[in-house]
């Protein structure tokens, strides 16, 4: 039997000669106006916003036409792996920087630093565009952006006497007190996704060391202390059982259910927790992410990237300015809670602080642009990104369980990491 990794090695491949194929017809005369757009998980809620904004774009540009695919978030990657190795790449596609940094890796992605006037590269943050450098280039742009925030649960900080932690550590010197007095969990911390890596990030301990060959954060006594709070949190009983196998959906929704005192989310599940309970929605305090002093908030962002196959590159990134304009992204941020890409959105009132607002979600969206404004993208693009933090987290959740110290599985990560981003380089040489 194939292994599975060298079986989606190969689809990569395929699908990097899909779309590096018909590069040299991008500049045919006589090539159609027509662009096909795909982003992730936006309809039905913004059909009336996506279709408006398209149809702007093609009021501007007369003669070109813009047909828009959603996709489910679960099914994207296959779908668009599917479409370029059978040579139907889509101009214009809504990804994440992760699964983007993949394709680049094969030189799939076309740089838009070579199609974008300075102007317009200078609009963007430049810890946004920065998400989007993958070694020594460029893969795509911002679009929008999201960032954790401290949710807190009111009621069960009064009844332990207790103020909102503004640190890991301090958290974790709360969550007797917690649990005695108000019998809930002092936190949940999902594993899933990039969290844990970002947690990093906010002990100060660097992601890669200098030469980017080899972790920074194993040898480094803030990375130690990171698991130790991981690890004495799951011992003491402080956390659910079950943070070792669930994710940040299990943390919201115990969250919801009183069960959790304090949970890392972004302000987009506010809505999400109004629905469910609007009682807890009332007694929400919101605070700055947990870090240790110095640390610079971390965020994400969702990106926009234009294959190397399309046939109207130059025009495929003029699409891509104009969807991620501020203009445009002032108005995507009014009909949901995310966080413009670009400097000149951030000058409407919008995001500031109403004075007086107990609000929970006007509050979020304050210190979110906060955030936003001061932070940095703490886990950018890594080659093999998924079996950096595939290693990550099984030694994680070792740490948690007894299974390893903390400096066994930090001594683990150092091993696998070294061999995975050695032979990343390799690949890419």
């Amino acid at each position: 039997m194939q292994n599975p990794s060298s079986t989606r090695r190969q689809l990569l491949s395929m699908a990097a000669a899909g779309l590096l194929a018909g590069t040299g017809r991008a500049q045919d005369k006589g090539r159609s106006r027509r662009l096909e757009f795909w982003t992730m998980q936006l309809s039905p809620q913004l059909d009336a916003y996506v279709n408006g904004l398209l149809r702007a774009f093609e009021a501007a540009h007369p003669g070109t036409s813009v047909h828009w695919v959603d996709l489910p978030w679960a099914e994207a990657e296959r779908k668009l792996l599917t479409a370029v190795a059978a040579g139907a790449a889509p101009d214009l596609v809504n990804l994440n920087p992760q699964f983007s940094a993949k394709l680049a890796e094969f030189g799939a992605l076309a740089n838009p630093l070579q199609h974008l006037s300075t102007a317009e590269q200078a609009a963007f943050l430049p810890a946004a565009l920065e998400a989007n450098v993958y070694r020594d280039g460029c893969f795509g742009l911002p679009w929008y952006l999201s960032t954790n925030l401290t949710l807190y649960n009111r009621e069960l900080f009064e009844r332990a006497g207790l103020a909102v932690p503004s640190s890991h550590a301090e958290l974790l010197k709360q969550a007797p007190v917690l649990k005695s007095r108000s019998q809930a969990f002092a936190y949940f911390p999902a594993l899933d996704g990039s969290s844990p890596l970002e947690t990093l990030a906010a002990f100060n301990a660097p992601l890669l060391d200098s030469t980017g060959r080899a972790p920074g954060f194993t040898k480094n006594g803030s990375g130690e202390q990171m698991f130790e709070f991981y690890r004495q949190l799951y011992q003491g009983g402080y956390t659910p059982r079950n943070a070792v196998t669930e994710g940040h959906r299990k943390a919201v929704e115990m969250f919801v259910a009183g069960q959790v005192a304090v949970v890392s989310t972004g302000m987009q599940f506010l809505g999400f927790i109004r629905s469910s309970n609007a009682a807890l929605y009332r007694q929400i305090g919101v605070a700055p992410q947990l870090a240790s002093p110095g640390a610079a908030p971390s965020i994400a962002a969702m990106n926009l990237v234009v294959p190397q196959a399309s046939k109207q590159r130059e025009l495929a990134f003029r699409l891509a300015a104009f969807v991620a304009g501020p203009q445009q992204q002032l108005d995507f941020a009014r009909r949901v809670p995310i966080l413009p890409s670009t400097r000149a959105s951030y000058d409407d009132t919008f995001f500031a602080s109403a004075p007086g607002t107990t609000e929970p979600l006007a509050l979020a969206r304050a210190l979110s642009t906060r955030h936003v404004l001061a932070g940095r993208v703490s886990v950018p693009a890594l080659p093999g990104y998924n079996k950096l933090r595939s290693s990550y987290a099984r030694n994680l959740q070792a740490a948690m369980l007894g299974a390893k110290t903390s400096r066994q599985a930090l001594a683990a990560i150092d091993s696998d990491w070294r061999a995975l981003l050695g032979q990343a380089r390799k690949d890419s040489s």
